[in-house]
């Protein structure tokens, strides 16, 4: 990683940046390490692709789809001729064909490097994840791509944990944040590590819509000891990932989640996962975030462009800085009008830390 930049008189070695959609910084003018997601490149299956005759099948893309039995070897010699023919690669012509689904693509590649799509609940089960995921059901394009990218970030700024927690932040609602936990906690699942999800927004709660899940029971339900506090009643994603719920929504949000509640419950999981990622309500609704943060250790601040104000992050970012929140980055993140506040397309650049203040409005 770059070594940060020295800062400038008025900045705290931690201070959040923010870039342009141009993929340059506000007046300032720094470098960053991002540019525009768009313009990133996505992992394909080309290298996988061979053009072998119908008898070099086995170990090729193509058996991988037999033995997936998504395919016959005579469908297999269809695809291969027409890949032959337009010097496509082995996925485009079988879809070209109608002969496999772009989701069929990415769950055999997927099969084939031991790497984690998660349209459904697991084998069998009806119960599907949001599509605006989409480090879940497009997870070579480009927006997967850069939340990879924000995970390695996080990873190296981080160090070594055992279990690393940390607790999304944002002023205000309709920012992408609680669209951000559930991408950030499917990737690190991705890297197979056991990751735990949480929905400490207990005034509106997202993430069991997104990852459609039962909400009658949940943290505050752990919380107030009306369920144990084990991972056997969170909601297993796939092997690596597990959702709990906000639960129904108690009277008073901001005592229920007090210290020693949430930290204490946090320990009980830190044995058994490596990541645990935490979505919050807005700082400007409420203490909630203020309390969450300091009991996990760990914050990133998120943000939207034309919508999050640089008075309103610089407030959030001293509440973290207050409690002794370690920052470990800002999101700057666009998401459609059209969308509910916690989904939608994500572009992002993520800027060191101590390089320049917030972009002004």
């Amino acid at each position: 990683m770059n070594q940060p930049t020295q800062t400038t008189r008025g900045q705290t070695p931690n201070s959040p940046i923010f870039e342009t959609g141009d993929g340059d910084l506000d007046a300032s003018r720094y470098n960053s390490q991002f540019g525009d997601s768009e313009a990133m490149s996505t992992v394909t299956d080309e290298k996988l692709v061979a053009t072998p005759g119908p008898d070099d099948l086995v170990g090729r893309m193509g058996q991988a789809f037999v033995n997936a039995n998504k395919l016959t070897q005579d469908e297999v010699i269809r695809i291969i001729q027409l890949q032959q023919r337009r010097r496509i690669r082995f996925g485009e012509a079988a879809i070209k064909l109608g002969l496999l689904s772009e989701e069929d693509v990415h769950e055999v590649l997927a099969q084939q490097f031991n790497y984690q799509t998660i349209a459904k609940h697991g084998a069998g089960s009806k119960k599907k994840i949001s599509s605006r995921l989409l480090i879940s059901h497009s997870p070579y394009s480009a927006q997967a791509e850069a939340i990879r990218r924000f995970r390695s970030e996080i990873l190296l700024r981080a160090g070594d944990n055992p279990c690393l927690v940390i607790a999304l932040i944002s002023p205000n609602s309709r920012e992408g944040k609680s669209h951000l936990s559930a991408s950030l906690a499917i990737a690190f699942a991705q890297l197979n590590l056991k990751t735990l999800l949480i929905d400490a927004n207990l005034r509106k709660p997202a993430l069991h819509q997104l990852f459609d899940v039962s909400n009658k029971t949940g943290l505050s339900t752990m919380l107030a000891g009306r369920t144990l506090p084990t991972l056997d009643l969170s909601h297993s994603i796939t092997n690596h990932l597990s959702v709990i719920p906000s639960g129904p929504k108690p009277p008073n949000p901001s005592e229920i989640l007090n210290a020693p509640n949430l930290s204490d419950l946090l320990e009980n999981f830190k044995s058994e996962v490596k990541v645990i990622i935490i979505d919050t309500p807005p700082t400007r609704v409420g203490a909630d975030a203020q309390i969450i943060a300091p009991q996990a250790g760990n914050a990133i601040l998120v943000c939207r462009k034309d919508q999050t104000t640089a008075e309103s992050l610089r407030a959030a970012y001293r509440d973290m800085e207050t409690a002794s929140v370690k920052v470990l980055g800002t999101f700057f993140n666009t998401v459609p009008d059209s969308f509910d506040p916690s989904v939608g397309r994500i572009r992002q650049w993520l800027g060191r830390l101590g390089v320049a203040q917030p972009y002004k409005d």
